[in-house]
C-alpha cells in the first residue's frame, strides 16, 4: 500500500487549505474559466439573433420634409403647370414578417444552438485543465514541504555526527580529517535546507497562480495527501475517455453545427415568403399658387414572394464552403479521438510505472536507513570509518528524495489519467 507523504495534519485547520479548497478557489478566480463562460454568453447572444426572424420586425420613423417640384399639379383646378410645394410632418409604422423560408431560419437556429453546446464543452475542458493544474501544483508543494523535513533531519544528523567526530578527535581516537569531513557535511546540509526552503516558496507561488490569486499571498495547505479515487482498467479508461472527454463532446457538437450550416446555406437556393404592412400619419399641406390641400394618412399591406434567380455563384460558394468545413470537423474529431486514446495509454503506463517505483523506493529507503544506523553505530563504537557514515547518509538522503518524487509522480499520473478519461473533477 502506498503511504502518505507526511503525517496526518495536526495544525489549526481553518487557515490551511485542502486540495478541494484549492480547486474551489481556482474555479471562482481563474481568468481562463471566466473567459470560457463569456464565450458561452456570446454563443447564447448569437442564438437570440438566429431566432429573431421568427418574430415580426417592427420599425417606426418620423420626420419633416419640404419639397418644391416643377410640373403639372394634377390635384388642382385645370391641371395647371407651375411649382408644387409640399410641406409634410410624417410618422410611419411598418411591419415585416417572414412567413416561410424553407428552413433557412430553422437551420441557422440549429447552428447557433449547437455552437452553444460546443462552447459549454470547451468551458468544461478549461475547467478540467484548471483542476489538473491545481492538483499538480498542490502535490508539488506537498513534495517540497517534505523535502524541507528531509533537509531538517539531515542537518540534525550531520550536527550529531560532527559532535561525535569532535569528541573522538579530542580524545585522540580519530583523526582531524573526520572533523573536517563532518563540517563539510553540515555545510552541505544547510545548503540543502536553503534550496528546499526556496523550493517551497516557488511551489507556493505556482499554486497561487494555479488558483488565480495573488502570487505573493501566503498560502498554507494541509500536510497530507488526499485519498485517491479508484482507478479502473485500461480498457474501461479508454471507453470512459471517448464517452466523457469534453473534447469529444465538443467535436460532436461542432459536427452537428456544421451539418446544420450546410442545410442553412442550401436553403438560400429556395424562395422566401413574407408579409409586410405600414401605416403613415401625415400632417402638412401641398400648395400650388393660391391653391392648398391637406395631406392625408395612408396605409399599405401585402405579401411578397422573393425568388433568388441569379446570385453570381454566391450561394453555391457558401454551400461548398460549408460542406468542406463539415468534412474538416469530422476529420478533426477522428484526430481528437486518436490523441485522447494516446493520452490515456501514456498516463496509464505512467501511473503503473510510478506505483512500482513507490514500492521499490519504500524498500530502498528502509534499507538505506538501516545502513545509516549500522554505519553510525560502528563509528560510535570506534570500529568504523567516518567515510561509511558519509556514504550511508548520502544514500539515505537520495532514497528519501527519490521516494518523495516517486509518490509525487504517482499522484500526478493518477490526476492526469482522471483528466484524460473526462473525470478530472474527481
Amino acid at each position: 500500500m502506498i503511504s502518505l507523504l507526511a503525517h496526518p495534519d495536526s495544525v489549526q485547520g481553518a487557515e490551511k487549505l485542502t486540495l478541494r479548497d484549492c480547486i474551489e478557489i481556482a474555479l471562482k478566480n481563474q481568468p481562463s474559466i471566466k473567459i470560457a463562460q463569456q464565450n458561452i454568453q456570446a454563443a447564447e447572444g448569437r442564438e437570440t439573433q438566429a431566432v429573431s426572424p421568427y418574430f415580426p420586425q417592427v420599425n417606426a420613423s418620423t420626420g419633416y420634409s419640404e419639397s418644391h417640384q416643377l410640373g403639372i399639379a394634377l390635384g388642382f383646378p385645370g391641371a395647371a403647370v407651375g411649382t408644387v410645394i409640399t410641406k409634410s410632418y410624417a410618422t410611419s409604422l411598418s411591419l415585416n414578417q417572414v412567413l416561410y423560408d424553407f428552413g433557412k431560419t430553422g437551420n441557422s437556429l440549429d447552428v447557433a444552438r449547437w455552437n452553444i453546446r460546443s462552447s459549454e464543452r470547451d468551458r468544461d475542458r478549461t475547467v478540467q485543465d484548471v483542476v489538473l493544474n491545481v492538483k499538480q501544483s498542490y502535490y508539488g508543494l506537498l513534495a517540497a514541504k517534505k523535502l524541507v523535513e528531509v533537509a531538517q533531519k539531515t542537518i540534525e544528523q550531520t550536527d550529531g555526527h560532527l559532535k561525535q567526530a569532535e569528541a573522538f578527535f579530542r580524545s585522540g581516537s580519530k583523526p582531524r580529517f573526520d572533523v573536517t569531513r563532518a563540517e563539510v557535511e553540515v555545510n552541505n546540509a544547510k545548503l540543502g535546507m536553503i534550496n528546499a526552503t526556496n523550493g517551497v516558496r516557488i511551489r507556493t507561488i505556482t499554486l497561487n497562480n494555479a488558483m488565480g490569486i495573488d502570487p505573493g499571498q501566503a498560502t498554507e495547505i494541509v500536510d497530507t495527501l488526499p485519498a485517491l479515487s479508484a482507478v479502473t482498467t485500461l480498457e474501461q479508461a479508454q471507453a470512459d475517455s471517448l464517452k466523457n472527454r469534453p473534447e469529444m463532446l465538443k467535436a460532436d457538437a461542432d459536427i452537428e453545427a456544421a451539418k446544420s450550416k450546410v442545410s442553412a446555406e442550401e436553403s438560400n437556393y429556395l424562395p422566401t415568403i413574407s408579409a409586410n404592412g405600414a401605416y403613415n400619419w401625415q400632417s402638412g399641406t401641398q400648395e400650388f399658387g393660391p391653391f392648398k390641400s391637406d395631406l392625408q394618412n395612408s396605409w399599405n399591406a401585402g405579401v411578397m414572394l422573393t425568388v433568388p434567380l441569379f446570385q453570381g455563384g454566391l450561394t453555391q460558394g457558401r454551400v461548398s464552403e460549408a460542406r468542406a468545413n463539415l468534412i474538416a470537423v469530422e476529420v478533426q474529431r477522428d484526430a481528437t479521438k486518436q490523441s485522447i486514446l494516446l493520452e490515456v495509454n501514456q498516463f496509464y503506463a505512467d501511473m503503473e510505472s510510478a506505483k512500482v517505483r513507490v514500492d521499490v523506493m519504500e524498500s530502498t529507503l528502509q534499507k538505506a536507513r538501516e545502513n545509516l544506523d549500522l554505519a553510525s553505530g560502528r563509528y560510535e563504537a570506534g570500529v568504523g570509518p567516518y567515510l561509511e557514515i558519509t556514504d550511508a547518509q548520502l544514500s539515505a538522503i537520495n532514497a528519501e528524495t527519490d521516494r518523495i518524487q516517486a509518490l509525487y509522480d504517482y499522484y500526478l499520473a493518477v490526476a492526469r489519467l482522471l483528466k484524460a478519461t473526462g473525470k478530472g473533477m474527481e
